[in-house]
């Protein structure tokens, strides 16, 4: 077998669930060619699956050294480091991914996110816009330009965006559960009510959350 018998034979593995043996054969495909950048690639994501999230950094690293200009080995470490909340690397990850690709709308998501996490939400609503602008259905991006408006105390615009998020996905939890809370700041407690019933019934932990919230705890049975 050659290199690229071996990350087929992974990319099987893989799919099968089998993520160890996945490993195994990518090591092998990079014993036989040190310098194959899918490989290590591909490692990168089979560690991100098993919850090895170091290690999957580091073989994003390899790649990256093989392939500088990788956008989507970029944009996964972006999204790694976003995991470990170390989000200053994380923003420079995912602008280098979208430099090198601008029509990267999962780039201009990750790059919105750490700058979100890092408390500028208005640079995270215009990433957003990018990675909407670029593909116009990409319900993370409206989900996440949606809490970025909440954040920045934009009541009006936050809801829209999560109307949007919600016709893509009418059962995306935390998008019921966060525009329950608007709707609820609003006097629509109806309405309110149905989508935190909703966001329960999808997701039972958010009942314990509304617990917390005052104005939620009141719509509950």
């Amino acid at each position: 077998m050659n290199h690229e018998d071996f990350v087929l034979e992974a990319t099987d593995y893989y799919y099968k669930g089998e993520f160890d043996r996945a490993i195994d054969a990518l090591d092998k495909a990079i014993e036989l060619k040190p310098d194959f950048a899918e490989a290590w690639y591909n490692k990168g994501i089979t560690f991100s699956v098993m919850g090895r999230v170091e290690e999957e950094i580091r073989a994003y690293d390899h790649a990256l050294e093989i392939n500088p200009r990788y956008a989507e080995a970029w944009n996964n470490k972006a999204s790694a480091l976003g995991r470990l909340g170390r989000y200053e690397e994380a923003l420079e990850a995912a602008a280098k991914a979208v430099e090198l690709n601008p029509g990267f709308p999962v780039a201009w998501c990750n790059k919105g996110a750490a700058l979100s996490a890092l408390g500028k939400d208005l640079e995270a609503i215009e990433a957003y816009d990018r990675a909407i602008a670029i593909q116009g259905n990409y319900v993370e991006a409206w989900y996440n330009k949606a809490v970025s408006l909440h954040n920045l105390d934009k009541p009006k615009g936050a809801l829209k965006a999560y109307d949007r998020t919600l016709e893509l996905n009418p059962d995306y939890p935390d998008a019921l559960y966060n525009r329950a809370g608007l709707l609820v700041s609003t006097g629509e407690r109806e309405k309110a009510a149905s989508d935190l019933k909703r966001a329960i019934k999808l997701e039972p932990s958010l009942g314990e959350k509304a617990l917390a919230d005052d104005e939620l705890k009141a719509l509950l049975p």
